[in-house]
């Protein structure tokens, strides 16, 4: 696992920034929305299992399998910031991008405390498995980058 960990300490640092960009913006009073565009943690999720899948095999030499899990790996580490980001700000009243109700339902209404965590655990499981189908489309296309020279 540990060797896993190794191999995406990049795609785990930018999903970090991302992070940090959206939480820092809407402390400052970045609309929802302007944080969504320019920090939007599941798109770049996707990006990244795009590009980690088409390099799990000319660059890191992985199988299928680990190509999967260094995917899913990337996921899980966006979507356990996003639940335990957004259950804080459930617990200490904190009015942050990741419990705005359109960032949890896509809609402008209020979304109880219950009703957040099931829409976010839901979310952690999709987006594995969308980052799993993403390494997986990436490893396809792999073919496309030539291996490095030796």
């Amino acid at each position: 696992m540990g060797d896993k960990i190794s191999l995406i300490r990049l795609p785990l640092l930018l999903i970090l920034i991302f992070y940090l960009g959206k939480l820092i913006g809407g402390a400052l009073g970045m609309p929802y929305e302007a944080g969504a565009q320019v920090f939007g943690m599941v798109p770049l999720t996707i990006h990244l299992c795009l590009i980690w899948g088409a390099l799990s095999r000319p660059v890191y030499g992985l199988s299928v399998g680990n190509a999967v899990i260094a995917c899913v790996l990337i996921a899980l580490f966006a979507q356990i910031l996003i639940f335990g980001t957004t259950v804080l700000s459930y617990l200490i009243g904190w009015d942050t991008h990741f419990s705005n109700p359109v960032a949890i339902l896509r809609a402008a209404r209020d979304v109880p405390f219950g009703e957040a965590v099931i829409q976010r655990a839901i979310g952690l499981v999709v987006n594995c498995v969308l980052a799993a189908v993403a390494g997986l489309i990436g490893r396809a296309l792999g073919g496309f980058i030539a291996a490095p020279a030796k």
